[in-house]
């Protein structure tokens, strides 16, 4: 189990009591943006009931790019849209796609398969749009890099118009108009849209500057994009959002209507949420499981019958995307089982042959969850690998995979995430560099965290309170649903739903009975027993069912009471140090290093509980953390697994006994390799 450092909200008070009477909000909402060090100007862009979009012609050239559109549409030129296979992409492509087609445009729209073209421009691709007779090019989500694409595109006599919402490298494309908020030249305040926001200021701009139509007949998509594309949901991308939600079940789009009914989201409150979990993933699963296509074109249907059958299919898509990532969360456990030695990495890389690139990046992510560590999955595929990457809070995946650029034949991608391919043969040799870089820049690894914005007392659990917390809504990227610590829970009932998938706490809080739901957590692999006292971190909403509302809780973290997190911290710190054989100070090996009195008193412990799994951290918390710190532990288990006394799945999630005869633990190498470390350490 992965613990995850907490980190507790800090305030004066007064500021809250401020923000109170200022803006005339709850002290529970207030306390919450002090939390996050909001101030005055942080809480009034929260709070405005008012708000305007920019000028859209304060991006760089976009008169440019509206005036040389207007021109194209009066000629009768052909315009092709150049998108993207993501849920941004898709839906920037569409918005422009049915604008230009409404004001009688002679349009198409090209979108590159993942798997074989690769993101952004390719120029087959620009050869084939050439063929049917494109005259003007216009990117969305994609373009900003594609300087040599661009340059080619030119010379076949396309004009190209590149409007996209990434960095933007030391040089531009030579482009009739680049469309970026990235640029220097950019004029106005906000410049974190995603590629979907840049294409609806290009509509509103194609109707000189009037955002109304676009509103209307666009917010949906926008806010759907912008969601999906985890892009800060504050300044204009949060009023995009806040208007797209109010529209969404009033769109016209007949494919969107469609693809609501088929998630089970129909005539339901649509939330920033539900989008993130619900409809963006089935758009991303087009390009993931096959071609982006099937997502444009039921955004495109004007068929109720094709729409439903489309949206039907991208459920299912959605379905085998879930299903493979399993699959290759299960490879990528097996090459752990094989080579134990890359969990010891600061920096986890794991190849494993033919994966689909498409969800190797959600995988990765799950590692984090898992391991509390940055990794890159390799995908192998004969001579070349193609990886995706995730980091972990004040560690740049980009910063670090950067510094091995000469192995690399290609890279991008920006802190949290990054991709990149290589040769095979310099797999080793990447993995050595980027593992040296993170040795040099970090002695300890930043942690996984999660930001408390606030610990409740039992009076703040009531409909008021959760009520106001609707002010601070849509949830996203830079504005995140309120997490709240309800401190030293005791445990009274496990209680199983839906035939045992979840979980409903019954837990005493400040003397009162509450009920905390958990999801995703069976009976089988929830740790505490009933009488354990337990802290929890929690999301906190308005259930509504038939004519009653009430508060749900619903568990997102779960430690035990009391729980010293940064002396658990230190401890895997010290033990991954001793297992890699870097130096370590004389006093750590000599708290570190089991005796034979120890070993075995932990297996007798461990025998003493059958043969049955035993989940790994909690034995230590309620059996073993009196006696010994945690690595000293975790060094006992190595022997015991080498010496095949044990069994230790690669997710550390449980140790079992294992049939074997007498052994002696004199014959551990690791245990020898501890010995000698320890008395080199002393001299």
């Amino acid at each position: 189990m992965l613990f995850s450092k907490w980190i507790y909200p800090k305030f004066d008070p007064r500021e809250s009591q401020f923000l109170q009477k200022e803006y005339g909000i709850s002290p529970i909402v207030a306390d919450i943006l002090a939390a996050r060090g909001a101030g005055t100007a942080g809480a009034a862009e929260l709070l405005a009931e008012q708000e305007e979009l920019e000028d859209p012609f304060l991006l760089p050239d976009m008169e440019k790019a509206a005036a040389r559109l207007e021109e194209a549409i009066s000629s009768g030129e052909q315009i092709t849209i150049y998108g993207d296979y993501d849920c941004d992409g898709v839906t920037a492509t569409v918005i422009l796609y049915l604008y230009l087609q409404s004001m009688g445009a002679k349009v198409d729209w090209y979108i590159p398969e993942r798997l074989d073209e690769g993101y952004g421009l390719n120029c087959p691709a620009l050869d084939e749009l050439k063929s049917r007779g494109t005259s003007l090019l216009v990117t969305v989500d994609n373009g900003i890099s594609a300087l040599a694409e661009v340059d080619y595109a030119n010379s076949l006599g396309m004009e190209v118009i590149v409007t996209d919402h990434h960095q933007v490298g030391e040089e531009l494309p030579r482009a009739f108009a680049v469309v970026n908020p990235h640029r220097k030249e950019y004029q106005g305040s906000f410049r974190p849209l995603c590629g979907a926001g840049v294409a609806f200021k290009l509509v509103a701009a194609l109707e000189g500057g009037d955002y109304s139509m676009a509103l209307d007949s666009f917010g949906a998509l926008a806010a759907i994009a912008t969601v999906g594309d985890v892009v800060p949901l504050t300044g204009e991308n949060r009023l995009l959002v806040k208007k797209g939600l109010e529209l969404i079940e009033y769109s016209d789009i007949l494919g969107l209507q469609a693809l609501l009914e088929a998630a089970g989201m129909k005539d339901k409150p649509v939330t920033s949420q539900k989008i993130a979990f619900g409809l963006a993933p089935r758009i991303n699963a087009a390009g993931r499981m096959g071609s982006a296509k099937l997502a444009v074109r039921l955004l495109l249907s004007e068929d109720p019958e094709e729409a439903a059958s489309l949206a039907e299919e991208l459920c299912e898509r959605n379905t085998r995307r879930q299903e493979e990532e399993l699959e290759i969360l299960e490879r990528v456990e097996q090459t752990l089982a094989a080579h134990p030695e890359i969990l010891l990495d600061r920096v986890m890389v794991v190849p494993a042959e033919g994966l689909n690139h498409g969800v190797v990046g959600i995988v990765s992510a799950k590692l984090v969850s898992m391991y509390g560590k940055p990794n890159i999955i390799l995908s192998v595929d004969g001579d070349t690998a193609t990886g995706s990457a995730r980091s972990v809070e004040n560690f740049s995946m980009f910063r670090a995979i950067s510094a091995c650029g000469g192995l690399l034949e290609k890279y991008g991608g920006h802190s949290m995430a990054a991709g990149l391919t290589l040769k095979t043969e310099n797999i080793p040799e990447f993995t050595r560099q980027i593992n040296r870089y993170a040795a040099q820049y970090f002695e300890k690894m930043p942690a996984v965290s999660q930001r408390i914005d606030k610990e409740l007392h039992i009076g703040n659990i009531n409909l008021k309170d959760i009520s106001a917390l609707q002010q601070l809504e849509p949830f996203g990227e830079g504005n995140p649903q309120p997490l709240f610590l309800l401190r030293n829970c005791q445990i009274e009932e496990i209680i199983p739903m839906s035939g045992g998938k979840h979980l409903k706490l019954k837990v005493l809080f400040e003397g009162k009975p509450v009920h905390v739901l958990y999801f995703k957590m069976t009976p089988e692999e929830f740790i505490y027993p009933v009488g354990a006292a337990v802290d929890i971190l929690a999301n906190l909403e308005l259930n509504a069912f038939r004519d009653t509302v009430s508060v749900a809780i619903r568990l997102k973290d779960i430690r035990p009471s009391g729980f010293n997190d940064e002396k658990f911290r230190n401890a895997c710190h010290f033990y991954q140090k001793i297992r890699r054989e870097e130096p370590v100070e004389s006093k750590i090996m000599a708290i570190s290093v089991p005796t034979l009195e120890e070993l075995r008193w932990v297996y007798k412990l461990l025998r003493s509980r059958g043969g049955s799994k035993i989940h790994l951290d909690l034995f230590y918390l309620a059996a073993v953390s009196s006696r010994m710190n945690y690595c000293k532990y975790r060094l006992i288990l190595d022997v015991f697994s080498e010496l095949n006394l044990v069994r230790i799945p690669p997710d550390f999630s449980s140790v079992s006994m294992a049939e074997t005869g007498k052994v002696d633990l004199e014959n551990s190498a690791i245990l020898m390799r501890l010995r000698s470390a320890g008395v080199h350490a002393g001299n």
